[in-house]
């Protein structure tokens, strides 16, 4: 081989390399391949709307606060959780086009197809999931208040996701005019996840406790009075958005800062879409 054919084979080992690269970046799977967290999916919902999923991977961590952070309750012991199993998690809070989708009603206050719906109580989500899961076959739910955490830091440590200011990623009392916004307008997380921050609060599956010791795909007590709610809303101060921030209400109650985002268990649908696409 001569020296000019030698530089060219490795030119163009060189190109197939990136190429290989850029076809399996986070944010969409390489074809045959295990999805990483952050690569996204859309599934059709009854009615014909679809939905955005981004993919956790299993992993392990800090749920809770520091005993040092401002803003901090009692109710946030930090604490090791190792989640086995991954999930699948919607891009955005249900909207109101999705619930319309899915309901054939909308009881929120503040009426925009592609705001998240409120004014919904958790059993009003649980009966929207029941509808989901006899088209999709049972794999729709909840998450649990650890997949919550889990995909609301996405790898972040600190009090806001990603480390930015609050401001950056939630709608809240200082910044939303007294009402919900289009999901999607502010920035996401490290997986793509917007609005984890403010906007509604967010039912989980749990009944509410505290959980102060290190635990594996904890899903809370059996039973309870309260279910519990994160992420904060465009009603609640600085505080009352940080990534541990946990508020309990009974699960019959409705009000316009109460919403949801739907996961899938992790033998989920999955049709392809491309990174970034609005739905």
């Amino acid at each position: 081989m001569n020296a000019k054919t030698h530089i060219m084979c490795l030119v163009l080992f060189a190109m197939s390399a990136t190429l290989g690269a850029e076809a399996s970046a986070p944010g969409q799977a390489a074809e045959g391949s295990s999805p990483r967290s952050g690569d996204a999916r859309t599934v059709t919902l009854p009615g014909g709307a679809t939905m955005e999923m981004i993919w956790c991977a299993p992993g392990k961590f800090e749920m809770g606060s520091p005993v040092d952070e401002t803003g901090r309750f009692e109710n946030e012991p930090r604490h090791t959780v190792s989640l086995t199993k991954g999930f699948w998690l919607g891009k955005y809070e249900v909207t109101q086009r999705q619930w319309e989708s899915v309901m054939r009603s909308n009881h929120s206050r503040f009426k925009c197809p592609d705001n998240p719906v409120e004014n919904v109580s958790w059993n009003d989500c649980e009966a929207f999931i029941r509808r989901v899961n006899a088209m999709l076959g049972g794999v729709a739910r909840f998450p649990t208040e650890a997949e919550w955490e889990y995909a609301c830091r996405a790898g972040c440590d600190g009090p806001v996701s990603g480390g930015a200011t609050l401001a950056e990623v939630a709608w809240y009392d200082l910044n939303s005019d007294s009402q919900t916004h289009e999901v999607g307008r502010n920035k996401p997380n490290a997986w793509g996840f917007y609005d984890m921050h403010g906007n509604v609060l967010e039912w989980c599956s749990d009944w509410f406790s505290v959980q102060s010791g290190n635990s594996v795909d904890p899903k809370g007590p059996p039973s309870g009075s309260f279910k519990v709610l994160r992420g904060g809303c465009w009603f609640f101060y600085e505080r009352d958005c940080r990534c541990a921030y946990r508020l309990r209400r009974e699960p019959s109650l409705r009000n316009c800062i109460f919403g949801f985002r739907l996961a899938l268990s992790d033998d989920g649908p999955k049709t392809a879409t491309a990174p970034g696409t609005r739905k």
